[in-house]
């Protein structure tokens, strides 16, 4: 079977008036020409986006394995993960399945998104129909702990913290912290479109525009027969 080696472009932020737009693109070989053994499927395009009110704490590294009895943590953005892949049912009909997340669940609803299919051609597509539409909730939690850190031989600053801190006691009993959550959305859902010969062997890309005020996404795909050698 053909192997299919992918080609990953930078997400791209346009700012159009006030809607952000977040591209992705992936080269692989024309379905119709290379079908696989089953169901003639693309490749999963994924832009990771995050945003300013969802962080989560992330490790310093130091774990049981390295010898540490605790860890200092700094917070990142939590990844948002969008996504977008197709299957070719016929000729005449692509199933797209699309995944959105986000804070909001209105958001996360993908059936307030507009959608939109086009080609190298010009031509465009809405939905015949969108199928399997659900919103889940997901939930992140971490433990939390204060411990007392052990300085080093250069001792505390006048405001009682380490110069150099070479550890922590194991003592996060004395100081209970509540558990630390974080709560996103996830959305799901297929995009059918259906026209006669609405896919061939000739076409060079596909891009689907999956996009509501505010916020789009793009996902193309490229068809290159080369890549199949490769």
């Amino acid at each position: 079977m053909a192997s299919v080696r992918m080609h990953w472009g930078l997400v791209l932020v346009a700012l159009v008036g006030c809607t952000r737009t977040f591209s992705k693109e992936a080269v692989q070989p024309n379905p119709l020409l290379h079908p696989t053994e089953t169901l003639r499927s693309s490749e999963r395009i994924r832009i990771v986006t995050g945003d300013m009110d969802l962080d989560q704490p992330v490790s310093n590294g130091c774990n049981a394995s390295s010898g540490c009895s605790a860890t200092t943590y700094h917070n990142a953005h939590y990844p948002l993960i969008n996504e977008a892949s197709f299957t070719m049912v016929s000729r005449d009909r692509l199933r797209f399945h699309v995944q959105v997340d986000h804070k909001w669940e209105d958001w996360a609803d993908l059936k307030t998104w507009d959608v939109e299919l086009v080609d190298d051609k010009g031509r465009k597509w809405v939905p015949e129909s969108v199928e399997h539409a659900r919103t889940r909730l997901i939930t992140t939690m971490w433990d939390r702990e204060q411990r007392t850190a052990i300085c080093s031989s250069a001792g505390r600053d006048p405001k009682g913290d380490c110069i150099s801190t070479v550890g922590f006691q194991d003592d996060g009993w004395r100081r209970r912290q509540t558990l630390g959550s974080l709560s996103v959305f996830r959305g799901n859902a297929d995009f059918v479109f259906y026209q006669r010969d609405l896919f061939t062997a000739d076409v060079r890309w596909m891009k689907l525009i999956v996009k509501r005020t505010g916020e789009a996404f793009e996902f193309t795909w490229r068809f290159q027969d080369y890549v199949a050698s490769e």
